[in-house]
């Protein structure tokens, strides 16, 4: 498994232990764990929307803004980041609560308890991978709930891209419709026309000629599809109610 993580702490002896043991760990588990450093909470709020970390580990005890405090931006930011606490101030336990952490590490870190950590994140994270689609986008992959895809679209100017349209920004991505299609209809995207695969459950409204999405945007309905699609779609309702 890819993980992306970032380690936030003002003792570069503590950061150098979990890097340390976290190197361990990929080279036994066979993961590959991309690890980013930063020394202060202020430096990981200006880089974060640059990065896309699934895990972040935070110090709680540091000079400028603490972990608690960065912790409650960074969940302002991501509501599926994975925050877990490293301190020797377990007082903070109960405070935490409201950020949702999904552990807490006591320090010094040892192997034993990255290892524990790892193991339980990796297990979470193929439980949830059912609903997590793993976009590329030059080398980079991107993690993206299912929920946060509108749709998919294949480019004009080049037939061997798709455009992946998030709720928030979009990904331009190599493979071919076809091949997004055989990997995400079983998780509710259906095709509406020609070049086109949506999220049934990002739809608003439907007529026979176009569908309404959720954030405003409109895709055609090809007349071949247009009875398929509105009974699918009625089906799909049904299901949720």
């Amino acid at each position: 498994m890819n993980l992306n993580i970032a380690i936030c702490d003002d003792d570069t002896n503590d950061i150098a232990i979990m890097k340390k043991n976290i190197l361990q760990y990929t080279i036994e588990s066979d993961n590959n764990i991309v690890v980013s450093s930063y020394f202060s909470a202020s430096d990981l709020l200006s880089d974060y929307k640059n990065h896309l970390y699934q895990i972040v580990l935070l110090d709680i005890e540091m000079p400028d803004i603490n972990g608690m405090e960065l912790a409650r931006q960074l969940r302002d930011m991501d509501d599926d980041l994975l925050i877990i606490f490293t301190t020797s101030y377990p007082e903070y336990m109960h405070e935490s609560f409201e950020v949702q952490p999904f552990q807490f590490i006591t320090k010094p870190v040892d192997y034993t308890a990255i290892y524990k950590l790892f193991n339980n994140i990796i297990k979470k994270l193929y439980r949830n991978s059912k609903s997590i689609v793993i976009i590329d986008t030059d080398g980079e992959k991107n993690f993206v709930p299912l929920s946060d895809l509108l749709y998919i679209s294949s480019m004009k100017e080049n037939k061997l891209h798709l455009r992946y349209q998030l709720t928030d920004r979009a990904l331009i991505s190599k493979g071919t419709l076809s091949e997004a299609e055989k990997r995400l209809s079983s998780h509710g995207f259906v095709s509406p026309s020609r070049g086109f695969l949506v999220n049934l459950h990002q739809i608003r409204s439907i007529t026979s000629t176009r569908l309404l999405l959720n954030n405003g945007f409109e895709l055609p309905i090809s007349r071949r599809r247009s009875k398929e699609l509105q009974n699918i779609y009625s089906q799909h309702i049904i299901n949720i109610l």
